[in-house]
């Protein structure tokens, strides 16, 4: 569950796409892993953003957690929030890492300059307080779940890529 609400924040601020079926794992202790970071804050698969929600939540992922009543999805919205807490107070060093790769990059998720750190700062809400930032992660959570943009990319790998 911590792993889950790492990745979704970790997901959400640097905006990690290409998540499907095939680009996440799971360890013998159930941890999620994801690998393949090939599209992240200014880039995706083919140009097109398709992947609208801010993480991937899939209904397999809260049926795990005992549906969005449980109190296992209460817990991982607990970690999901203080994730997102945590890596806000950190915020600056990780603008400041991301405008110097800007610069001389030749990395396509740094290709938009200025605009992908203006976004990412954006992502931070540092003009939230704490409970709102809290209630945002709340809103964050519920966009994600199931959210019909996951389930028809996945979909699309399914069928061109033979991923479940």
């Amino acid at each position: 569950m911590r792993s889950l609400a790492g990745y979704s924040i970790a997901c959400y601020i640097l905006q990690i796409k290409d998540r499907h079926n095939g680009n996440l794992l799971i360890d013998d202790m159930g941890h999620l892993i994801h690998i393949d970071f090939g599209f992240m804050l200014s880039n995706s698969p083919g140009s097109v953003g398709f992947e609208m929600a801010p993480f991937k939540l899939p209904q397999e992922y809260i049926d795990i957690l005992g549906g969005v009543h449980g109190e296992k999805f209460a817990e991982y919205k607990a970690l999901t929030k203080a994730a997102f807490l945590a890596v806000r107070k950190h915020s600056e060093n990780i603008l400041l890492l991301t405008e110097m790769m800007c610069k001389d990059s030749k990395l396509p998720c740094f290709q938009n300059g200025e605009l992908t750190v203006s976004q990412l700062r954006d992502r931070f809400q540092l003009q939230l307080t704490e409970p709102q930032a809290e209630e945002l992660i709340d809103k964050l959570i519920m966009s994600s779940c199931c959210n019909v943009f996951t389930r028809l990319y996945d979909t699309f790998q399914y069928y061109s890529q033979g991923i479940l």
